[in-house]
């Protein structure tokens, strides 16, 4: 961890000492040199790992940079981002739309609206296998391999819920559990491993990142594009749980079957390792819309980046062709900067 730590501070350091130089253009007639100092280093700040007791170390969970605007850089993928937003909010086809990029490697980020906040659906079946797997790091792969007998009354009496695709009073491992959870976003798996952990393992993820736990009922919980997009980096860098379970996550998630989202903007062979989440709005009963969100790391050769999209829009079909253009977007824009330096996947 402190040579990690040690590596995220090189970095923090490198990115002033560069970008004051690449935003000179960009700023000038706005601000001078040392209020951009200043607000740089204000944004600067570690996301230390919350609810441990240590004596002699701080665990180091992530960094929070500047936004690359700030900087000069991603100013066009920004603005090629807000007009797509801005295209489907005039024309009524969405009422709102989040975005958050991060450039992982470089710790650059932009965002529009990154800060507003959604219902996350089944984005929160992701901080659930990551406490499974916590929970298997901790106490030996039996965790994993342990049975449960599959009930389909667990899963709520809801119009607006997926039918499961498990088979009832049928045996699955907490693997398979976790494998139908993730790749098929299956609920009747998600609320067998629900009701077979112990709270307080999920509690911790959330206590560690410093996100708001949504507790027992997740009905009225929300949460924002850059909050959420938390739960990657800290998989993409190892932070949390290990780099063996941390690959073998997104591993898995790069297996997701939703493909009208973010997948659908990036060129066939792109491995994308993402998961969708679809909350249903309706008002006495009657469907008014639907939020749609998409979140994951695009593994665009050498230089990966991580995209979350969050929209409300009139229907699902709507909604994903809004995430598969800003995902379109986006990549064309990482394409753009690493064409000359990026060698084959």
């Amino acid at each position: 961890m402190m040579k990690h730590s040690k590596f995220l501070g090189a970095a923090a350091l490198l990115l002033i000492g560069i970008g004051i130089g690449a935003a000179s253009g960009y700023i000038e007639g706005k601000a001078n040199s040392t209020s951009l100092v200043n607000s740089i280093n204000q944004s600067l700040s570690p996301i230390e790992e919350g609810g441990t007791s240590y004596t002699f170390v701080r665990p180091l969970i992530a960094y929070r940079t500047p936004e690359a605007v700030l900087l000069g850089d991603y100013v066009s993928l920004k603005n090629s981002v807000q007009s797509i937003i801005d295209s489907a909010t005039s024309s009524g086809t969405a009422s709102r739309v989040s975005f958050y990029f991060r450039d992982l490697d470089a710790a650059r980020w932009i965002g529009i609206n990154q800060n507003d906040t959604y219902y996350p659906a089944s984005l929160l079946k992701v901080p659930a296998m990551i406490a499974f797997y916590k929970e298997a790091e901790d106490n030996g792969l039996s965790v994993l391999s342990q049975t449960v007998v599959y009930d389909p009354s667990v899963v709520p009496k809801d119009p607006f819920t997926s039918p499961s695709g498990l088979v009832g009073e049928r045996e699955y491992s907490i693997q398979k559990l976790i494998d139908s959870m993730i790749v098929d976003s299956d609920n009747g798996a998600t609320y067998t491993l629900l009701n077979h952990i112990n709270p307080d393992l999920l509690h911790a993820v959330y206590v560690a990142l410093g996100i708001q736990d949504p507790g027992d009922d997740s009905t009225n919980y929300m949460i924002s594009s850059r909050t959420y997009g938390l739960f990657f980096r800290i998989l993409y860098n190892a932070t949390y749980l290990s780099p063996a379970y941390s690959e073998k996550a997104l591993k898995l998630l790069s297996k997701a079957t939703f493909v009208d989202g973010l997948v659908a903007g990036v060129p066939e062979g792109t491995v994308v390792a993402h998961k969708y989440g679809d909350h249903v709005l309706s008002s006495g009963g009657t469907v008014t819309g639907v939020e749609l969100s998409d979140c994951g790391i695009v593994y665009y050769p050498a230089h990966p980046y991580l995209l979350c999209v969050m929209t409300a829009a009139a229907n699902t079909s709507t909604a994903s062709s809004i995430i598969a253009n800003i995902s379109r977007a986006t990549y064309s824009a990482v394409a753009e900067k690493y064409a000359t330096t990026s060698p084959a996947l």
